[in-house]
């Protein structure tokens, strides 16, 4: 019998490579195909927003949405979570694209947990967003803003309250947990952000919320006008103007709902409570040197005249301030 041929023998180890690499490369190129992100457009139509609630952070939203998946395989229920409170999601049908894959329409209504930002109450603007996630990853479903972009009814209308605009934004989320699914915690989740852009109607007299703080301000002011040999008088003004500005603080914060950080109503009540300080300081000082010194009506005149010199200073000054205050927070 013939020896095999050499070439036979060489197929027999490359025979096992090609194996191998199927082996190695075969779950490899299945995964990357699997991974294949699908792109879900996504639109809005928002026809409620009520209970704007400062008090503990929250509002209420009902809108309309839609989703154009070109794969025809949404499933809202199964694909969607509303990142909210008493989530409600009716009126759903689903029906074949013309375009091809299939459209999906809803109506959802939540509570929202809201981080308002008061730094600039009451003359503050608020975007109220609700979130719509994919319970995939952004590698197998990716949600992307409708063209047409998102509405708001006309009919929508909220007392103290005017709507600026809606809009829709995506973005990106990371858990830092796995949910006990054995899955990777770096995996981003695609959401839609549904914003609604609303403005605190003002009141014609830019004044009107912080009436207590303007004639705290007035008081003080005028009372640099009395002598300053009228201590009494001067001190009993001052003691007034600072009731009415706690006043208006205390109510404001109410309005409010919370103590804001350092916002726009702390820094003028921070603002008139020094001018009133500072009153009460040049008052004191101004008392004392009038009783200085042999000639009583020559250091009567002198303490006068430093008297009416620091407090047109000191008003201006604090003057400036209020109004630069007010001018970049409107």
């Amino acid at each position: 019998m013939s020896p095999r041929p050499r070439s036979y023998t060489l197929t027999r180890p490359i025979r096992a490579l090609l194996l191998l690499a199927a082996l190695v490369l075969g779950p490899a190129l299945g995964g990357t195909a699997a991974a294949q992100s699908r792109d879900v457009e996504v639109g809005a139509f928002v026809t409620g927003l009520r209970d704007i609630n400062s008090n503990d952070g929250s509002f209420r939203i009902a809108f309309y949405a839609w989703f154009n998946d070109p794969a025809g395989s949404f499933d809202i229920n199964r694909d969607l979570w509303v990142v909210g409170n008493s989530v409600r999601i009716d009126e759903v049908e689903t029906e074949p694209n013309p375009a091809g894959g299939s459209y999906t329409f809803a109506r959802i209504e939540t509570q929202v947990d809201q981080e308002f930002d008061f730094r600039h109450f009451p003359f503050d603007r608020q975007s109220l967003i609700v979130r719509l996630e994919s319970v995939e990853g952004v590698d197998g479903l990716r949600f992307i803003p409708d063209p047409d972009g998102a509405r708001i009814s006309e009919y929508l209308h909220m007392a103290g309250w005017k709507v600026q605009g809606v809009d829709l934004r995506t973005a990106e989320h990371v858990y830092d947990t796995d949910f006990g699914y054995w899955t990777d915690p770096d995996t981003a989740f695609s959401q839609i952000e549904l914003a609604v852009n609303i403005d605190r109607v003002r009141s014609p007299v830019i004044i009107d919320d912080f009436l207590g703080l303007t004639f705290a301000f007035l008081i003080t002011s005028l009372s640099f006008v009395v002598s300053c040999t009228e201590l009494g008088l001067r001190v009993g003004m001052n003691t007034g103007a600072l009731f009415a500005a706690v006043t208006n603080l205390v109510r404001l914060d109410d309005a409010a709902g919370f103590k804001p950080e350092f916002g726009l109503v702390d820094r003028l009540a921070f603002l008139v409570f020094g001018a009133i300080v500072t009153s009460l300081a040049i008052s004191l000082l101004t008392n004392r040197l009038s009783k200085h010194g042999a000639d009583h009506e020559a250091a009567r005149h002198r303490a006068n005249w430093l008297d009416t010199a620091l407090g047109i200073a000191s008003i201006v000054t604090y003057l400036a301030l209020i109004v630069w205050t007010l001018a970049a927070a409107v």
